[in-house]
């Protein structure tokens, strides 16, 4: 099949294409690319969404699948659904090319939810400058974009914690002043932002804060209170991780399960192994996925041989 057939099976609502057929719009060219914007564009919205959704699922399934031309290019598409399409099939894209559009849309007038997610995508360009991987001058563009927006007090508080969230990993002496603000809020959803951000500033003075959250009444704080301490790596935090092993809701069992994978030694593997002989059945598979880690890191090269 070609792309010229494949794109006239998508403008058409009324022909089912076979997920195989998604091969010929994968790794386009500029000229191809061109060629898909001009039927893309006369495609309707609902046959847009399906073709973008497919394309993230089957991304996901086979990496050697690469619709990201496409996906940069519904960045700039006038419906905010298809932005928020391309933005979730963009997540894993570590390209610097794409810097640009997720900074056009923070500081747009859109919805909160297209200007949020937006945030959220830039979040890991933070990191990825943090590590060096990335120009200072992106980092200046992406920390000044985010903070800009964190710092106006009349913005959306969703915007604004989802910049605070992804801002975090650059952990200047303003972003730990905001992270306090956040936690010290009467806002559920400020605080459990401020806690994701504290494992993301990888700074360990937030320990104590966080070591006491994970006693809170709140499943969702304690939820991320155990990603955050995975994220810091500190061991002193694994015998109060211990108990999210036996919490009431799943999803805080998993993420301790998860973290003590992330931060290893002695006491988490020995936890885990225990999970393994006596805990649930339904949390075997991921006892075994953190221990998997643990061992990892006592001995990184007995995995590669």
């Amino acid at each position: 099949m070609s792309l010229e057939i494949f794109l006239e099976s998508i403008v058409d609502p009324s022909l089912e294409v076979p997920l195989a057929d998604f091969v010929e719009a994968s790794d386009l060219s500029p000229s191809e690319l061109g060629m898909f914007a001009k039927t893309w564009f006369n495609t309707p919205l609902e046959r847009q969404l399906w073709t973008m959704d497919t394309m993230v699922e089957l991304a996901e399934d086979n990496p050697e699948l690469d619709f990201c031309a496409i996906f940069k290019m519904c960045l700039k598409d006038k419906e905010e659904s298809v932005q928020l399409k391309a933005i979730e099939g963009l997540w894993e894209y570590e390209d610097r090319s794409i810097i640009p559009g997720l900074v056009q849309l923070l500081g747009s007038n859109q919805s909160p939810e297209i200007r949020a997610a937006s945030a959220t995508g830039l979040g890991k360009f933070a990191v990825l400058i943090q590590d060096g991987k990335l120009l200072p001058k992106d980092g200046d563009v992406v920390r000044e974009s985010l903070l800009t927006v964190l710092q106006d007090e009349n913005e959306n508080l969703d915007v604004r914690r989802r910049s605070l969230e992804a801002a975090a990993p650059f952990n200047t002496q303003e972003i730990e002043k905001y992270v306090a603000w956040a936690y010290e809020s009467n806002d559920p959803k400020l605080k459990s932002s401020s806690i994701f951000a504290m494992g993301r500033t990888g700074e360990a003075t937030w320990l104590p804060l966080l070591i006491k959250e994970i006693q809170s009444e709140e499943p969702a704080v304690r939820y991320e209170t155990a990603n955050a301490c995975g994220e810091l790596g500190d061991e002193e935090v694994v015998p109060h991780l211990i108990s999210l092993l036996q919490d009431d809701d799943f999803q805080v069992q998993m993420a301790g399960l998860a973290a003590m994978g992330k931060i290893g030694g002695p006491l988490a593997k020995r936890a885990l192994l225990h999970c393994l002989k006596e805990g649930d059945a339904t949390l075997e598979e991921a006892a075994r996925s953190a221990l998997e880690n643990v061992e990892f890191l006592e001995d990184p090269m007995s995995f590669i041989s």
